[in-house]
């Protein structure tokens, strides 16, 4: 419940296309409509505080409960085939989520997609589709080597101070997307017009280096998505590379060359898939990109939700149907991992199915 409040509360294109007013539309609605800058940032404290509390409320009542991986390893399974009225209720249960909340949505966008293909792809939809994979593969790329580079900092150094820290950087998924964004545009803003008067005194004219770049959206998606990339890397850490990285420095091997000739290597498929699921969550992050963006800078996401908003909403089936088949393959490997290695499955910490919801609640 704690995790669908919290993709509720980020939630901003089907709020706002449906007409449901929450505290990040309101949010958009401060910032670019009113021009009240104060007003947004009010409305993301509180927004801010609320997910807080939900956070507190989830560590209160787990208490001191912890998965036990030492006696349910062991356990064997039981099966038993369902038959009769049964086992079609059993499907029909497991069909509902699958039918309604994917296969008639896709129909639908499939059919819309093969009638528009035609006059939408254009040059135009090329460059929302180099924007928005270049964005992934960038934030992808920075996020999984500053999540390697923290999680390699508390191995070789596990002080409290550092271990925190570690938690506190895992923060920004359990965040909403908006709140981020407010929350570094203000700084960055300051820094920018700081950074043009100093150049403007050399006679110099930079603009807006961070906010008028992708820099400061670049910046944003390493916030938000840390957490994606530090658990999958930690936890392999923990099963692949074991106390070899400190047999290797107590041959003498310095740290960093243990990291890349021992802890890299074994760690490769464990980075591709980090790196693969932030890049699906950057491909498919709407608020972040909406407030961060440069001017007449827009991605897949942003552009299905402008023409959904001005009612082209056939015309914004085909970047949605890319995004959506892009977010298949990270699906369908974790699936395939599940079945190939049983401990990626139920007997196995969360933390080792090497996705991003285990975090949620971690640094609190």
């Amino acid at each position: 419940m704690t995790l669908v409040l919290m993709e509720v509360l980020n939630e901003y294109g089907a709020v706002r296309y449906f007409g449901v007013t929450t505290f990040t539309t309101g949010i958009f609605r401060a910032w670019f409509s009113l021009g009240d800058p104060p007003a947004a940032i009010r409305l993301s404290g509180l927004l801010l505080l609320f997910v807080f509390l939900l956070i507190l409320l989830e560590r209160a009542q787990r208490g001191r409960a912890r998965f036990d991986t030492g006696t349910s390893r062991y356990r064997p399974v039981v099966r038993f085939q369902l038959e009769g009225w049964r086992s079609w209720a059993a499907f029909a249960v497991c069909a509902v989520p699958v039918l309604f909340g994917f296969l008639l949505p896709f129909a639908q966008l499939a059919a819309w997609g093969v009638q528009v293909a035609p006059e939408a792809i254009d040059p135009r939809f090329v460059t929302l589709t180099l924007n928005s994979f270049g964005l992934g593969l960038a934030a992808a790329i920075v996020t999984v080597v500053t999540g390697l580079l923290i999680v390699y900092s508390v191995r070789l150094s596990p002080t409290r101070g550092l271990k925190l820290a570690a938690r506190a950087s895992s923060l920004g998924y359990s965040i909403p997307g908006a709140v981020i964004a407010v929350g570094i545009l203000i700084p960055f803003i300051w820094v920018d017009l700081r950074l043009s008067a100093l150049f403007r005194e050399t006679g110099a004219s930079v603009g807006l280096i961070l906010t008028g770049t992708v820099a400061a959206l670049l910046f944003a998606y390493v916030v938000r998505f840390l957490a994606v990339s530090l658990n999958p890397v930690d936890s392999g850490f923990e099963r692949t590379c074991g106390n070899l990285d400190e047999t290797s420095r107590s041959l003498g091997v310095p740290p960093l060359r243990t990291l890349l000739r021992v802890d890299l290597p074994l760690l490769r498929g464990t980075l591709l898939s980090a790196g693969l699921l932030v890049f699906v969550d950057v491909l498919k992050e709407l608020p972040l990109t909406l407030i961060l963006r440069p001017f007449d800078f827009d991605t897949l996401a942003t552009r299905a939700f402008q023409l959904a908003m001005d009612e082209q909403v056939a015309r914004s089936a085909l970047p949605a149907l890319l995004i959506i088949l892009t977010g298949l393959i990270p699906v369908i490997l974790l699936s395939r991992l599940i079945g190939e290695h049983p401990e990626y499955g139920a007997d196995a910490p969360p933390a080792q199915l090497a996705g991003p919801h285990s975090a949620t609640t971690e640094p609190v």
